[in-house]
């Protein structure tokens, strides 16, 4: 094997490695999101005062994915996230859950990138009406 042939070799070798770990990087990603996703359902089952170790263990862990926007929680509280189950990802919504002691002290909604769209249009086409 010539000096060309070791380097295109090499290239090969390099380029298959590189494919290979954004593979795996890419389905560790997909995996993550998923599986720290619950259902509308699932949510609404989440009452004020439940105990936090009884919602992680029906909901599992909560994500390491966090809203671009975090809105602002209430005092003294920590927040976990989970984004919505079984929709498109423009419709998908972020579930938040907030604890206080150790209980659930505050859940919420957040809109979807759908939703925030929608706001942002009607209040620019709004403003743009005499």
């Amino acid at each position: 094997m010539g000096v060309v042939g070791k380097i295109l070799f090499g290239v090969l070798g390099l380029v298959m490695l590189v494919g290979a770990g954004l593979w795996f990087g890419i389905r560790h990603v997909a995996s993550d999101i998923t599986s720290h996703t619950i259902t509308a359902a699932q949510f609404k089952d989440v009452h004020v005062g439940e105990k936090q170790s009884a919602v992680r263990d029906r909901l599992g862990k909560p994500g390491g994915l966090q809203p671009q926007d975090k809105p602002k929680v209430p005092a003294g509280t920590t927040c976990d996230y989970y984004l919505q189950k079984h929709v498109s990802l423009e419709k998908k919504q972020t579930f938040q859950i907030c604890y206080r002691d150790g209980q659930v002290a505050a859940t919420k909604t957040l809109p979807s990138a759908e939703d925030e769209a929608t706001q942002v249009n009607g209040k620019s086409s709004a403003s743009a009406k005499p």
